[in-house]
């Protein structure tokens, strides 16, 4: 286990897991509280029964109804939604001790809660799915690969593909029936010849994913190898390394350095929060929480492609 908590791409997925966890965290505590204020305002409210509607605005609706024992009473209520129709009949709640004091459907307090449970329970189940989604690849691209045997030695070419704000590194085997392999980056591939032998942990032809050792070094798979040549603007390998790449293949390339090249990945987070929120009208609140958990996510999706820094 150590042995694979020292490799970069463990790293690396780990820490974007855990930035999701946090985020996770963060927005369930806001919701959390969010849910305690929106009860706390419903508190005292009993006895049901249906009002007309007398008057709306943009954000409210008066009602009136009636209160056994008392003159019929009217009460304005905020509301998050569309307000009713004038004349319009709709079930209310209302405080026995302070009638003036009502909700009915959509009322802000109503939809509050609604919202800040939905999303909580959302956040809950992301993170159980960032949990279980991690450990499967774990398990998968790192701890089976490094059990299979060499079966093959093969010539590769490193080439880079960038689809979108992704931009990843495969290995072209060289043959009549081709494979690409995505692999995890190491410095190594900076200064790998085109073309390379390569060691092949695993069957190339059945195995979904396989690693490959390059000079004792074991690249491992971040995905699915390919029969077809994946998507994307293609960037290969020279034939062998200059003075430049030989340097930069030894040089250790830190996760901050990761990190500042997967922000582009990032850049569609605050868009599909100000989307969220004007679908939801959950306003700051929702954009804020949703621009968070797609920016954590990012990161994390990112880690999991085998995004390429160099």
């Amino acid at each position: 286990m150590r042995n694979f908590l020292r490799l970069r791409p463990v790293r690396h997925i780990l820490v974007t897991s855990a930035v999701v966890l946090l985020a996770c965290a963060a927005v369930f505590a806001l919701q959390l509280a969010e849910f305690g204020r929106a009860r706390a305002a419903l508190e005292g409210f009993g006895p049901q029964t249906t009002a007309t509607v007398t008057g709306s605005a943009e954000d409210s609706a008066t009602v009136r109804f009636a209160v056994p024992g008392r003159p019929d009473v009217s009460a304005t209520v905020g509301l998050d939604s569309t307000p009713p129709a004038n004349g319009s009949r709709v079930p209310v709640r209302y405080d026995p001790a302070d009638p003036s004091r009502a909700v009915i459907p959509g009322a802000t307090p109503l939809v509050t809660a609604d919202r800040a449970s939905t999303y909580a329970t959302v956040t809950v189940v992301a993170a159980l799915a960032v949990l279980l989604v991690t450990g499967f690849l774990l398990l998968t691209r790192f701890v089976r690969p490094a059990r299979a045997a060499v079966r093959s030695t093969v010539p590769v070419r490193r080439v880079k593909l960038q689809r979108g704000l992704l931009t990843r590194s495969w290995l072209e085997t060289d043959g009549a029936t081709p494979r690409w392999i995505p692999v995890y980056f190491s410095p190594t591939l900076i200064g790998l010849p085109s073309p390379a032998k390569v060691e092949v942990l695993g069957d190339l032809r059945q195995d979904r994913h396989v690693a490959v050792r390059v000079a004792g070094e074991v690249l491992y798979p971040a995905g699915a190898t390919r029969m077809a040549e994946p998507r994307g603007r293609r960037t290969d390998n020279p034939a062998g390394p200059d003075e430049e790449r030989s340097a930069a293949a030894v040089r250790p390339v830190p996760l901050r350095h990761q990190f500042r090249t997967d922000l582009p990945v990032l850049a569609v987070a605050p868009v599909a929060g100000v989307f969220w929120a004007l679908v939801d009208g959950s306003g700051f609140t929702g954009w804020l929480v949703v621009t968070v958990l797609i920016a954590a996510f990012g990161f994390w999706w990112a880690a999991l492609r085998g995004s390429d820094p160099s």
